[in-house]
């Protein structure tokens, strides 16, 4: 399956001590290869019976196990004293069971013994593994895309990019990634019973982490392939692939290119890895516009600033168009901060060379997504005067869009066939109204047979009498002719 290849970003982002021994338990060789790239001493079973009782592991990694049972007291014997121990799984009552017909089936299963995080932390407290750290993991462990910590404050916005993985033809039954928002905005306590999938790490001794989020961005090319780890602080930007180290040098140059024309950008470039500041408690830019939306004037000014912003670049006209001789086209309000009336930028990975400034701005309204849900496009586009240039952006998005997003990738991920409940509802409806006028239309056929026999029969009465008439004046004709009386 081509989604396998992300397995292993379930740890990918973990910050493994190097040369720590590690025990893998559960068989599963993305995880085996990605864990011997950090260490040498690496032992991998299939299951819990086949732990040793002489060697220590500094991590003990329980991989997809599906009953804990019993497995974290064996597991405990052979953790180091100060080491910590690792659970990837999935949580039964994750969100993704609920919204589709084959979950509902597993969870109308009484008899079948249910994993959950609190059942996870209730056999950790009972073996006195109290020190936990909790991350929730979307869509699933097995193709990891959004790694949540328990402590962080979730938000709507983290959830943008939250594709529900419903296998081909399963019946949908509600849109998951709409409710998980609704959740999160009414209460996100609930996050960990909802949670698909969980990774867990647990020590006799308290452990200290400032990761709150991990966020992968799967579908493109393997060279643009970054992870995204957001701390107590600050939030950095790594390589996922060995080639993707190019797409950070390009961030680099990027950085240098805009801070010449003094643009407050929060990216900097430390020891060959990207890095920004972290500005708690602010709203982007394109949450402000999705809360403005029923004011068009604040948000035509506010994306005429950002306009202004980037006509102070380098930039020369043509055909009516301000072209950008670099132009930094994901300068739109998602990677924008606005605070104190200023505009602070960050994340900024892609700079090409004369690009209209025109169609970054028709970028920042198509990339704000709370904001596009809510308006008509088209007037906001009018507004700013360049509806008429729609079709060409949308072109120019395209064509900068193809060499970073792998359209396999895309269409495995985001474009399976889903039935919905409510379209199948709508089906069954349309079949319904389809096979009730095939009906009438068979009576009103039938009736119109019958009404033809009845008149054929009519016919066939009358062309009898005629024959019958016919033959009676046939015999009298003949009678005259015998009797010569013609």
């Amino acid at each position: 399956m081509i989604l396998n290849m992300f397995e292993a970003n379930i740890i990918k982002w973990y910050p493994f001590k190097e040369d720590k021994a590690i025990l893998q338990i559960g068989i599963n060789e993305s995880i085996t290869k990605e864990l011997k790239k950090i260490c040498k001493k690496i032992d991998v079973i299939s299951k819990p019976e086949e732990i040793g009782n002489n060697t220590k592991y500094y991590y003990v990694l329980i991989y997809g196990c599906e009953n804990y049972e019993n497995i974290i007291e064996k597991a405990k014997k052979v953790l180091d004293e100060e080491g910590s121990l690792l659970l990837v799984g999935n949580n039964d009552l994750g969100i993704n069971n609920w919204s589709k017909y084959s979950g509902i089936d597993e969870l109308e299963n009484h008899t079948k013994k249910i994993n959950t995080i609190f059942k996870i932390k209730e056999e950790l407290e009972n073996n006195f593994l109290e020190e936990t750290n909790t991350f929730y993991v979307f869509p699933n462990y097995k193709l990891p895309e959004i790694i949540i910590n328990k402590n962080l404050k979730i938000e709507k916005s983290y959830l943008e990019k939250y594709c529900p993985t419903i296998e081909e033809n399963d019946i949908k039954i509600f849109d998951e990634s709409k409710v998980l928002k609704n959740i999160v905005s009414n209460n996100p306590e609930m996050m960990e019973f909802f949670a698909n999938s969980y990774f867990i790490e647990a020590s006799k001794k308290q452990i200290e982490t400032n990761i709150k989020l991990v966020s992968y961005n799967n579908c493109r090319n393997s060279e643009y392939r970054l992870i995204t780890i957001i701390s107590d602080d600050i939030v950095k930007k790594i390589p996922a692939e060995p080639e993707a180290q190019k797409q950070i040098d390009n961030m680099k140059n990027i950085i240098n290119d805009i801070k010449q024309y003094s643009i407050d950008i929060l990216d900097y470039e430390k020891d060959g890895l990207i890095y920004s500041k972290l500005i708690k408690n602010a709203k982007t830019l394109d949450q402000i516009l999705g809360e403005n939306y029923n004011n068009l004037d604040y948000v035509v000014k506010i994306l005429n600033d950002i306009k202004e912003k980037l006509l102070n670049c380098e930039v020369y006209e043509e055909n009516n168009l301000h072209i950008m001789k670099k132009a930094f086209w994901d300068m739109v309000p998602k990677n924008c901060f606005y605070i104190d009336n200023k505009y602070i930028f960050f994340d900024q990975e892609w700079e090409t060379e004369n690009l209209p400034v025109e169609f970054i701005i028709y970028r920042s309204i198509t990339n704000s997504y709370d904001l596009v849900r809510k308006i008509n496009v088209d007037e906001l586009l009018e507004k700013l005067g360049i509806l008429q240039y729609k079709k060409d952006f949308e072109k120019i998005d395209a064509e900068l869009r193809k060499p970073i997003i792998n359209e396999d990738l895309y269409q495995e991920i985001y474009c399976k066939e889903i039935k919905a409940i409510d379209n199948l509802i709508n089906d069954k409806r349309i079949a319904e109204e389809v096979i009730k006028q095939v009906q009438e239309d068979n009576n009103k056929k039938q009736e119109y047979i019958i009404a033809l026999e009845t008149d054929n029969l009519k016919k066939q009465e009358y062309i009898k009498a005629l024959e019958e008439k016919n033959e009676q004046y046939e015999k009298k004709l003949e009678r005259k002719r015998f009797f010569g009386k013609e």
